[in-house]
């Protein structure tokens, strides 16, 4: 059905696929630092900073694609599916022409990036090695992304599982078999977990190509037209997408400052203990972040519909579902927390899982706050006050880093302390969401 409702069943038929395959994603990496992180610390440490490196790419394509889910959940409200197609087509083109920009900039500077952040050529060696095959999945995740927008915005994500099914799969199996050589395939080291990973992407978006056109998507949506190069379309779009990518970077910025004022002021093991809960919470609010993507979807299509009442109650009904995924988390690492903790650590870190797991219990409060005002927040998004959300978000961080700072000060500091910074956070993010949605008026982009 097009137009949403907001019901339970839909809010679950849209959200289970994106979870399991965020969830996927996220494992994809777990097991990228598993298999090389066997081949010594200097691979281990290389494939830790490139990943991250990687990732500054991939975030800027993913929320680039955000907005055009928006766009898309919109129209689908406005029972407009020839627009669709033109929405498609249009990030198609420009998505194509952002990887090939990235590509070659990495191609041929990779190694003076590289050599400005880093001091240790050993790890500069390992890290242009990895990033010379992985850099090739960058072309086909940048088409997946527009695949991902398109099937979150029509609502209809369980080809999106599928896909990164085979993604995962794939990308173990060629990690063990190219890391290592094994399975009859050469050895590559760490440059083997870059070229199992560009390759599984590879495999994933050819799976949601061909998907759209079992279930003649093709057709129903007006899609690969190409009719012309909407401009207007574009920077519609960008509207939309640049202040998410910046609501993005921003975030990013935050930790990278709390976690090099953690190495500097508590030490190495409070900074290992920090990595820990990092891990903890990027894997386990995985559902929050992916019904926050469903909120944009589901509210997005009320705003096409003029269905403004209905907002109120899709986030209320998004963020239960949201709350009890985030008590889950909490029991289950309540009830196993040396095992939860242990995923995500190193060999040479397990001595600190006794002291992560004492002061674990404040990620708990994290989870609970983030369930629901992650989703009140994407309603702000999603309702079309994007430069808002920009605003909410630089001046929240502001706050965030201004704790942060007078924390580190404090004489009782500790990990524990530093950590209800995330408090501070999702309060604020919440407290402005609220007051935004109490006395700004809706409007549609």
């Amino acid at each position: 059905m097009a137009q949403l409702k907001a019901t339970y069943k839909e809010i679950l038929a849209i959200s289970l696929p994106l979870i399991i395959g965020n969830t996927a994603w996220t494992s994809n990496g777990v097991f990228d630092t598993i298999f090389v992180g066997n081949l010594g610390k200097v691979q281990l440490d290389a494939i830790g900073f490139a990943s991250i490196f990687y990732s500054v790419l991939f975030m800027m394509g993913f929320s680039f694609t955000r907005g055009t889910q928006i766009l898309i959940a919109r129209r689908m409200g406005e029972l407009n599916k020839h627009e669709v197609g033109n929405i498609f087509d249009t990030t198609m083109i420009s998505m194509l022409a952002f990887a090939v920009v990235f590509f070659a900039l990495i191609k041929i500077f990779s190694h003076q990036i590289l050599g400005f952040m880093l001091t240790d050529q050993r790890i500069i060696e390992k890290c242009e090695i990895f990033l010379d095959y992985r850099i090739y999945g960058l072309i086909p995740s940048f088409l997946s992304f527009v695949f991902i927008a398109f099937y979150s915005g029509i609502g209809k994500t369980t080809i999106l599982a599928l896909s990164v099914a085979v993604m995962t799969f794939f990308n173990i199996f060629l990690n063990y078999g190219l890391v290592y050589g094994k399975f009859g395939l050469h050895e590559f080291g760490i440059g083997g977990s870059g070229l199992a990973s560009s390759i599984s992407e590879t495999l994933a978006v050819l799976v949601l190509l061909g998907g759209t056109f079992y279930k003649g998507r093709f057709h129903e949506f007006f899609l690969f037209r190409f009719k012309k190069f909407d401009v207007h379309l574009l920077k519609q779009m960008s509207n939309i997408a640049v202040p998410l990518m910046l609501q993005s970077l921003a975030a990013v910025g935050a930790w990278l400052i709390l976690f090099a004022r953690i190495e500097t002021v508590l030490g190495a093991d409070a900074l290992a203990i920090s990595s820990i809960f990092r891990q903890l919470i990027l894997f386990f609010t995985i559902p929050s972040w992916s019904l926050g993507s469903t909120a944009n979807t589901i509210i997005s299509n009320m705003v096409g519909q003029n269905d403004f009442t209905g907002v109120s109650r899709a986030i209320k009904r998004i963020s239960v579902v949201s709350l009890g995924f985030a008590l889950l988390s909490c029991i289950i690492i309540y009830v196993f927390p040396h095992f939860c903790i242990g995923i995500f650590t190193s060999k040479q870190d397990y001595a600190l899982i006794p002291e992560a797991t004492r002061i674990v219990p404040v990620i708990f409060v994290v989870f609970i706050l983030m369930s629901f005002s992650n989703i009140i927040y994407n309603g702000v998004i999603s309702v079309g006050d994007i430069y808002i959300a920009l605003g909410i978000q630089i001046a929240v961080v502001a706050i965030y880093i201004i704790y942060f700072s007078i924390m580190f000060k404090m004489p009782f500091i500790n990990t524990f302390w530093i950590w209800t910074s995330e408090w501070v956070y999702w309060v604020s993010i919440l407290v402005a969401s609220l007051l935004f949605f109490r006395y700004k008026h809706l409007k549609v982009v």
